[in-house]
């Protein structure tokens, strides 16, 4: 199983360079960019990892059988997000995250939380 780890920034603007990491890690995973930016941008939008310093840590593993882990890791916080409504922008990514991946779930509390997500083989 080959992984690669990176800590990035807890600012908006490190989201576009997850996308880029994980493209480079896992570059027949073409859903793994979205993932990775719609776990990214929660833990910027919604954990102490927004806040001034704060970082998060993107874990990727690629898997004998093609399947890959991908792992964002913040600062924790409230696990009250908000209500989404119909003219509320956001509050739909893990809806997405839900339908590319296999599975995906949270792990930790508010002192440090792990969103991870199950890709599967691509279809080469």
């Amino acid at each position: 199983m080959d992984g690669w780890q990176r800590a990035f920034p807890g600012t908006r603007e490190q989201v576009g360079q997850t996308r880029r990491f994980v493209r480079a890690c896992l570059p027949h995973h073409p859903d793994a960019e979205l993932v990775a930016s719609e776990l990214a941008t929660n833990a910027v939008e919604h954990t102490r990892t927004g806040e001034p310093g704060g970082i998060f840590t993107a874990l990727v593993r690629l898997r004998a059988d093609g399947t890959a882990y991908l792992a964002i890791e913040d600062q924790g916080g409230s696990a009250v997000f908000g209500v989404r409504t119909p003219d509320r922008e956001g509050g739909r990514g893990l809806h997405l995250v839900a339908a590319l991946t296999l599975s995906w779930g949270v792990k930790g509390d508010a002192a440090s939380r792990t969103v991870w997500a199950e890709l599967p083989a691509p279809r080469l």
